[in-house]
């Protein structure tokens, strides 16, 4: 195979779609691709689309469509779960040679070598459900932290995702698999790692393992690279129903994991989340974080919240607000409602104008924007542990805390290390910190 040409990846998505395109990436350079960056020449072009919502696919044809007007003899493949869902649609965009969905898309750079040897279009999506495990061992070039996809698939099937039906069951990745790729990322120099999943509670059902269980497997088999410090994991997004006592206490004890959790509620109405099929009630939520916060005070919870469901009233969105005034979230990341065909919020009625949800999500993020403000400012002069990821101005570097918070430190540093940094202000994001010296850091 040539050894000249260069192909580009654009990734819309979640940071399991950040995982697979950084696995991709690598099986395309053991094959003698040149992986360039987006922006720079490129005759390949690989788009990894994603379902969530409408705007994530007009995304992803928009980008299509200008990749072709701008360069009209590269080759251009579309994967990934929009590909999966809708696969016809995306074959009929103008200029697309190649299709391949999440089930069997690690072989596309054999299916781009095959095209480039006939010239012809190629379409090859199999059934969500004979997704594989998909194990990918990517290198994350030039980053300061990398995805470990311990858990892929989904069966929930909540009713206004298309995700089960995209990615398939859950399939999990075996524990000496995540013992052995998280060692390769420390060797690597990565000091964080972050475990993500489609529903990454979930892992082990497949395999008679379970999340508290690989915690505690990872906790023995690397306490020594831990105990040397320097080193950190951070899990993914959770379901509050998978947050089992058992999770709940290895998280608290390991020491290594990050005082962070992203919870997603959806909505503050217990019939909201009846009609969306999650599975607890706002007041087990609440208690839930109640909880959490009784054994660590100051940890953070972000969330997701969907405004804007078929029939939601302008009582159950008053809920919804009322209920994020009271749960000191330290981020709340906002969605309006957005109909996905085959599921079942698509054909229930009471469908809102568009008028009405962008207005029920203007409201909802400025209560966001509060309690977020609230939370910050619980951290002020505490010392918060910060992954310098780049220097913006010289002398001025900025980072991701534990705590999932961008910080900003003056000094001179080396990029990709973790330093500790006192809070000094808190007013907005990033917040402003100072290096702690040596003695300071346990106060």
């Amino acid at each position: 195979m040539r050894n000249d040409l260069r192909v580009v990846f654009y990734t819309f998505g979640c940071k399991v779609n950040q995982f697979d395109t950084a696995g991709l990436a690598e099986k395309f350079r053991e094959r003698g691709f040149t992986v360039v960056s987006p922006g720079e020449p490129a005759d390949i072009y690989v788009v990894n689309t994603c379902t969530v919502t409408k705007t994530a696919e007009q995304k992803a044809r928009q980008l299509i469509r200008k990749i072709k007007r701008e360069d009209p003899n590269a080759v251009l493949a579309v994967t990934g779960c929009y590909a999966q869902t809708s696969p016809e649609s995306v074959k009929a965009l103008p200029g697309v040679d190649l299709v391949t969905g999440v089930a069997g898309r690690e072989n596309l750079p054999e299916l781009v070598e095959e095209h480039l040897a006939s010239g012809l279009p190629l379409s090859q999506v199999l059934p969500g459900d004979q997704a594989g495990a998909g194990f990918f061992q990517p290198v994350f070039t030039g980053k300061t932290r990398a995805f470990l996809k311990i858990e892929d698939g989904c069966d929930s099937y909540c009713s206004y995702c298309k995700i089960p039906f995209a990615r398939g069951p859950v399939r999990s990745l075996h524990p000496h698999l995540v013992l052995s790729e998280l060692r390769r990322f420390f060797s690597l120099g990565f000091k964080e790692v972050v475990l993500v999943g489609i529903h990454l509670g979930h892992y082990g059902r497949d395999c008679g393992w379970d999340l508290a269980g690989l915690l505690r497997m990872i906790a023995k088999e690397m306490a020594e690279v831990f105990q040397a410090g320097g080193f950190r994991l951070r899990l993914g997004s959770l379901e509050p129903v998978d947050i089992t006592p058992e999770l709940m206490e290895v998280f608290f004890q390991a020491g290594f994991l990050c005082p962070h959790l992203h919870i997603p509620v959806q909505s503050g109405s217990s019939s909201v989340l009846a009609r969306m099929n999650r599975p607890y009630t706002p007041e087990e939520y609440a208690r839930l974080l109640a909880e959490l916060r009784r054994q660590q005070p100051d940890l953070a919870v972000s969330t997701d919240l969907m405004v804007g469901f078929p029939g939601e009233t302008e009582e159950e969105f008053q809920e919804t607000l009322d209920f994020l005034e009271k749960q000191e979230f330290s981020r709340v990341h906002v969605f309006p409602f957005s109909p996905r065909e085959g599921t079942r919020a698509a054909e229930m009625p009471g469908h809102l104008s568009r008028r009405v949800i962008e207005e029920r999500k203007r409201k909802a993020l400025a209560v966001a924007g509060r309690v977020a403000a609230g939370y910050r400012q619980m951290l002020l002069g505490k010392a918060e542990e910060v992954l310098l990821e780049e220097e913006p101005a010289p002398g001025c570097w900025e980072g991701l805390s534990g705590r999932y918070l961008r910080v900003k430190i003056k000094g001179s540093f080396a990029g990709g290390i973790l330093l500790p940094a006192r809070i000094i202000n808190a007013d907005q994001e990033p917040l402003l910190g100072r290096p702690v010296e040596k003695e300071e850091e346990k106060s």
